[in-house]
Parts: C-alpha cells; sequence; structure tokens
C-alpha cells in the first residue's frame, strides 16, 4: 500500500513539476515566484499554500490532470498570484467566505487577461459573467475591491459559496491558521 501511495505522489508531483516549467516558458518574468515552492504531499483537501510550500493532495492533482491537463496549470498559477497579491496576510476581522471569493475572482481574471493557452480551462469560461459584471462597477479589479463590492451586492452567503465554486481552485483554510495549527494538522 506505501508503495503504491509512493507512485501516485510521485506522479502527482511530477504533474505539478511540468506545471511550474510550462509556465514558466510563458512567464519567466515570473521565474522567482513560480519556483520558491516546496511541494509537500497531504492525503486531505486539494491544494493549499503558505507561501512556502505548496501542499498537494495527489489524488486531486491526478484527477485534475486527467480531466485536461491544462487545470493543474492553472491551479498552480493561482497559488502563485496569491503569494504574489499577498492574499493570505490578512486582517482577521475580513468576512472570510467574502475575501476568500474575492481573491479567487481577482487572480483568476489576471490568469484570464494573461491569454495563455496553456492555462484556458472550463472554468474561465463560466467565469466570465461574473468577472464582467464586477468590471463593469469597479476601475480597479484588485481582492480589496471586490471584496467590498461583493460585501455590498451579494448579502448571501449560499450564493457567495456558488460563485466560488467557478473560482475554485485552492483551500484558503492555511492562511487563518497559525504556525502550531499548520504543524499540528500537516506537520
Amino acid at each position: 500500500m506505501a508503495e503504491k501511495q509512493d507512485k501516485l505522489n510521485k506522479l502527482a508531483r511530477d504533474v505539478l513539476i511540468l506545471s511550474r516549467n510550462t509556465l514558466l516558458v510563458n512567464l519567466r518574468f515570473l521565474d522567482a515566484a513560480l519556483s520558491q515552492f516546496q511541494l509537500f504531499p497531504i492525503e486531505e483537501s486539494t491544494l493549499l499554500t503558505d507561501g512556502k510550500y505548496i501542499l498537494y493532495n495527489p489524488k486531486h492533482v491526478l484527477e485534475s490532470y486527467k480531466t485536461a491537463k491544462e487545470i493543474p496549470i492553472r491551479d498552480y498559477l493561482h497559488i502563485v498570484m496569491h503569494c504574489v497579491f499577498k492574499h493570505m496576510y490578512i486582517d482577521p476581522t475580513l468576512n472570510r467566505p467574502y475575501w476568500d471569493l474575492a481573491c479567487d475572482i481577482a487572480v483568476e481574471n489576471v490568469i484570464t487577461e494573461l491569454g495563455l493557452k496553456a492555462v484556458t480551462t472550463a472554468r474561465e469560461r463560466q467565469q466570465v459573467q461574473y468577472i464582467a459584471a464586477i468590471k463593469k462597477e469597479l476601475k480597479h479589479v484588485t481582492a480589496e475591491k471586490i471584496y467590498s463590492y461583493l460585501r455590498q451586492s451579494i448579502p448571501d452567503l449560499k450564493k457567495v459559496a456558488e460563485i466560488r465554486g467557478l473560482f475554485y481552485a485552492d483551500n484558503h483554510e492555511i492562511w487563518y491558521m497559525t504556525a502550531t495549527e499548520i504543524e499540528a494538522r500537516f506537520g
């Protein structure tokens, strides 16, 4: 059983390294940001980052790759963009569901605007109407501005969760954890 898990971990790690390398070829200016992570397999969740590690569930990565090879590439860039924009350094008084969605919309918008074929996925097409509505209202499409917009325009948390499903690439729970909690959970 351990041998099978090691194979899964290696395959998923190879997919993530291939994803990073694909991004490096297309986005050389992001070399430092793309290469900063250590990859660490976990058995739960999907993908997470604390800015130093990408914690990945091998089954999730491989299922994503099986669905479309562009998904892990887009997900990797999604995580990198959260770090570039420092989304994980948050005010503890922020409303988590709104902040998580705002951050995801902001990075997915940037990724779409790059126009890279290597990161084009079905989820991008599903996001178009939401991003267009936000761009109509906001001059600058940043997580902070989107957060305020969402808080004013979508009072229903069920609707927020539904929309987040269209923009979801990674789990943000690690952003809200202390170093001790992270160590106890993933250590």
